[in-house]
């Protein structure tokens, strides 16, 4: 396998990192904030949440070494612009998240601090009243494992995107998907078809959970799961397997 893009979820997601609390007008906003329209603060959450997303597909890839190196720098990178008052007492948290992101002794390890660390994103602005309608990505039309592979991609960046904005359609959307039917196995080559099956198996037991799930505590430990699932599956078979948006 290879590592795969979804762009237009890229291009979305990037967008929100840099919209949410930034104060750009990419994306409709409906913000309660004063200061809003902040283009100095707008590049910081830009770069902030390119690097998170650089963390978070390392561990989605089973690469830990890469993943522990994004998060020690996350865990120094304070923001160095105003913010709004309430998002201080979220930056704690955050900074706690990274830290233990960088000392995870273990993929799992890394993929639970990974999702507290998008958990506290969302909650923070869930707390400074910055919701955000982030355009709809394109079906994936293509077939076979590639297609099947990118499916799973935009099920994670729904999950992904549910819990940042946070938005429970996009969680609803990331459940549906990882509780689709298997990739049928003539698709998949022989030497990784038993792994496939299995990782397969377990997205869709934790698509009924992340159903079930309603808190973002909840939310965070069942998508620390899909990552841990989604990297040790990964790491299992090349080095370029897994998603890679640097």
């Amino acid at each position: 396998m290879r590592r795969f893009t979804t762009r237009q979820r890229l291009i979305t997601m990037t967008a929100l990192g840099a919209t949410l609390l930034g104060g750009l007008t990419v994306l409709r906003l409906d913000a309660q904030t004063t200061d809003r329209r902040n283009p100095v603060r707008a590049a910081y959450m830009r770069a902030h949440f390119n690097q998170v997303l650089s963390m978070h597909d390392a561990v989605a890839r089973g690469d830990l070494a890469e993943a522990k190196k994004q998060a020690a720098a996350l865990a120094t990178d304070g923001p160095n612009v105003p913010m709004p008052p309430g998002a201080e007492a979220f930056h704690g948290a955050l900074t706690q998240a990274a830290r233990d992101a960088a000392n995870a002794a273990t993929l799992a390890e890394a993929a639970q601090a990974t999702a507290t660390m998008l958990g506290t994103c969302g909650q923070c602005h869930k707390a400074n009243s910055v919701r955000a309608t982030v355009p709809p990505g394109k079906d994936i039309v293509i077939g076979g494992l590639v297609g099947h592979m990118l499916l799973h991609q935009k099920g994670a960046d729904d999950l992904l995107e549910g819990l940042v904005a946070p938005s429970e359609t996009q969680w609803v959307e990331g459940v549906r998907i990882f509780a689709s039917p298997k990739l049928e196995a003539e698709h998949v080559p022989g030497k990784i078809r038993k792994t496939m099956a299995h990782g397969e198996t377990e997205l869709a037991v934790l698509a009924g959970h992340a159903a079930q799930a309603h808190r973002t505590r909840d939310r965070t430990e069942i998508y620390g799961q899909v990552l841990t699932t989604c990297g040790t599956c990964h790491r299992g078979h090349s080095r370029f397997a897994g998603p890679d948006r640097r």
